[in-house]
């Protein structure tokens, strides 16, 4: 591969990663800052049911819709030539979850979903934009309609973010209100898509003999992510059912809260995710690709730690702005659901490695194994160290999930990693979180001095790399 190729995906993945983070910022960054508004008008058990339909919606959205947004994304880009046949498939394919969903919607009555029943019909709808915002963000994603995307999510959040503070902070509409809001901002973004990108024109009527082949080959691709959607949901959303039925809805609305704020890391590692996803489809099977994933992972690591030991520092000064009234008290469950948060996101990147090569079962085993691991924490956590024992089971299965992803991508691709900084960054984390959550004495100080260690040691790993790609992109413009 010529060094001037080289150059050009990484600067295609930075162009991607600054498209996404406007699409990121704008959704998860928005939502971050109504947490003041929902802790505020929002009672813990209000919240704790806004809470349980997303976690409801995580379990059975992948499952009625078959994740056929994942196999469109996938194929679209891989055979272009057929896309119009790969959108409309996976248009009706979501269409048919949707009245899967209204047909079981009865469920939600029953009192293990903390009486989401009583707001049944705005779930049913916010789970139909919900579904249809996501599949068509698929779909631009695929046609590398980027632009449209990201234009789509900050359309979308600014009308739910400006309705709910209306409908939630003037008129008092609380729970009713977080739905309206929500259903009015994807049905903005559906509308951008349709009548600006024209999505629309790909869907064309159903017939199951010209559209065998299709449905199949993306079946085949996406029927192993259902099992593996279904264990990651019982990874990080079963734990709602367990505080719910052991400690309350009003418990399991202050777990919500606090994981609030570890979610700006997710915001930067889901900006940094979509952006590789899309790019490790294109680059797989191109030559270097080790080098690639190589170079890339290192960056990532080192902005999550950073990320992450920072969080940690700040955790009682953000949970004070964010978190109002009572739900200040879960700040305490906020540091090693930060470090949950990191495991989780390492284990996604290991997790593309498999996705584009598509080899999507072994996503699936590792996932089980993870699950199986939050669940049995859990239930044993909780009754010994109360709400805390969620957060650090979330730590427990992240990480096991992890390591799996670790040994077993050495088979397909080889991803160097200086494990000895690795290694030591996480441990410094660990003894933060510790002091932390522990309260011992000048833990702010202490905090802050591991922050600067891990701040350092991130840019030690981090520099190599950095290095050899500047003197590509040297080398590069010396040639012109």
């Amino acid at each position: 591969m010529s060094k001037g190729m080289r150059v050009g995906k990484y600067k295609e993945l930075l162009l991607n990663i600054a498209l996404f983070a406007l699409n990121t910022i704008s959704t998860k960054l928005i939502t971050f800052l109504l947490v003041p508004l929902y802790t505020y008008f929002l009672t813990a058990a209000q919240f704790g049911i806004t809470d349980m339909s997303l976690t409801v919606l995580g379990l059975i959205s992948p499952i009625v819709t078959l994740s056929v947004g994942d196999a469109v994304t996938r194929y679209v880009i891989d055979d272009s030539r057929e896309k119009e046949r790969y959108i409309s498939v996976g248009f009706w394919v979501t269409v048919i979850g949707c009245v899967v969903m209204l047909v079981i919607l009865p469920i939600l009555d029953l009192p293990l979903f903390g009486g989401l029943g009583d707001y049944k019909w705005y779930y049913m709808i916010y789970f139909i934009t919900l579904n249809y915002n996501g599949y068509l963000g698929n779909v631009a994603r695929g046609l590398d309609r980027i632009k449209l995307m990201a234009a789509a999510s900050i359309a979308s959040s600014l009308v739910s973010a400006s309705s709910a503070s209306v409908l939630i902070g003037v008129l008092g509409w609380e729970t009713e209100g977080y739905f309206v809001s929500l259903v009015l901002g994807g049905l903005t973004s559906i509308c951008m898509y349709l009548l600006i990108g024209h999505f629309g024109r790909y869907v064309g009527v159903p017939k199951y003999r010209n559209d065998e082949k299709y449905i199949k080959r993306m079946l085949l691709y996406a029927i192993p992510l259902i099992p593996n959607s279904i264990f990651w949901w019982v990874g990080t959303g079963v734990n709602r059912f367990f505080i719910t039925a052991m400690l309350g809805i009003g418990s399991s609305g202050f777990f919500a809260a606090a994981s609030k704020i570890p979610n700006i890391l997710n915001l930067v590692s889901s900006t940094f995710w979509q952006a590789w996803s899309l790019s490790a489809f294109q680059q797989f099977k191109k030559d270097d690709t080790s080098k690639f994933y190589s170079n890339v992972f290192v960056v990532f690591r080192s902005l999550c730690f950073v990320v992450a030991s920072g969080l940690v520092l700040g955790a009682p000064w953000l949970a004070s702005l964010l978190l109002q009234k009572n739900f200040y008290e879960a700040w305490i469950i906020v540091p090693p659901l930060i470090l949950a948060f990191l495991f989780n996101a390492f284990a996604g990147f290991y997790g593309t490695v498999f996705t584009a090569s598509m080899k999507t079962t072994y996503l699936l085993t590792s996932t089980v194994v993870a699950s199986m691991v939050v669940v049995v924490m859990t239930w044993f956590l909780i009754p010994i160290i109360g709400l805390s024992g969620a957060a650090w089971a979330l730590v427990a299965s992240n990480f096991v999930m992890y390591i799996m992803r670790v040994f077993r991508s050495s088979t397909v691709i080889i991803i160097h990693v200086n494990w000895p900084l690795m290694i030591s960054n996480t441990l410094l984390l660990i003894l933060q979180i510790c002091a932390m959550v522990n309260r011992v004495n000048n833990y702010m100080t202490f905090s802050a001095v591991v922050f600067i260690g891990v701040c350092i040691l991130s840019f030690l790993d981090f520099y190599p790399s950095f290095k050899v790609i500047l003197n590509i992109a040297k080398m590069k413009s010396k040639k012109r």
